[in-house]
């Protein structure tokens, strides 16, 4: 009588057990099945665009940048009236968009990392610096919503020249704009963090 009770408790048991395995590699086969599944629903702007196509947009972002620099120097021009200062940071927050974004602090020696509405609070009280982006910049470590580019910045204050090696985040993203009755999907950038 032990011996069936034996015998069936041994059997239960290894029923149990291929069940549980069983169940296992169907969770690990979901689990699988779900990271392929985001996997092709992630796909990078190389994969997406035409490389003729993704360099235009990355042409463009430069433009961005070298008019980013361009505002932080008006922003330092003692000149510049109160009235057109607000019009440049206007400007400036459209090239951003993120308030927080953290970029290089231009002003300072030691070059720390502050966000964009700090540095633009620091240049209006700055002594005037000119900038000037080197016409060589590269563009690398392409992302499915991003890539990085980066550049010389020269930064001239007080008669005294700087370099420096900057490596910012420009961000593509799409939004959808109303061309009178039609509604059109338009690809953008941003630029991010320094």
């Amino acid at each position: 009588m032990i011996k069936n009770f034996l015998l069936i408790g041994i059997l239960l048991i290894s029923f149990l057990t291929k069940a549980q395995t069983s169940n296992k590699d169907v969770q690990d086969s979901n689990k699988e099945e779900s990271i392929s599944q985001k996997k092709l629903a992630v796909q990078t702007l190389n994969q997406k665009f035409a490389v003729p196509v993704l360099n235009a947009y990355q042409e463009n972002s430069k433009s961005k940048v070298e008019d980013l620099f361009s505002y932080f120097q008006l922003l330092t021009d003692a000149s510049l009236p109160v009235d057109l200062k607000k019009e440049v940071v206007k400007n400036i927050n459209l090239l951003v968009q993120n308030p927080n974004t953290i970029v290089v602090d231009f002003t300072s020696e030691s070059l720390d990392k502050i966000t964009i509405q700090q540095l633009i609070q620091k240049l209006l009280i700055s002594d005037p610096i000119i900038f000037s982006v080197s016409e060589e910049t590269k563009f690398n470590s392409v992302d499915y919503n991003s890539w990085k580019t980066s550049y010389t910045v020269s930064k001239t204050k007080s008669g005294l020249v700087t370099k420096t090696k900057i490596i910012q985040k420009i961000y593509f993203y799409e939004t959808s704009k109303s061309f009178g009755n039609e509604t059109k999907i338009v690809f953008s950038t941003i630029l991010g963090e320094m």
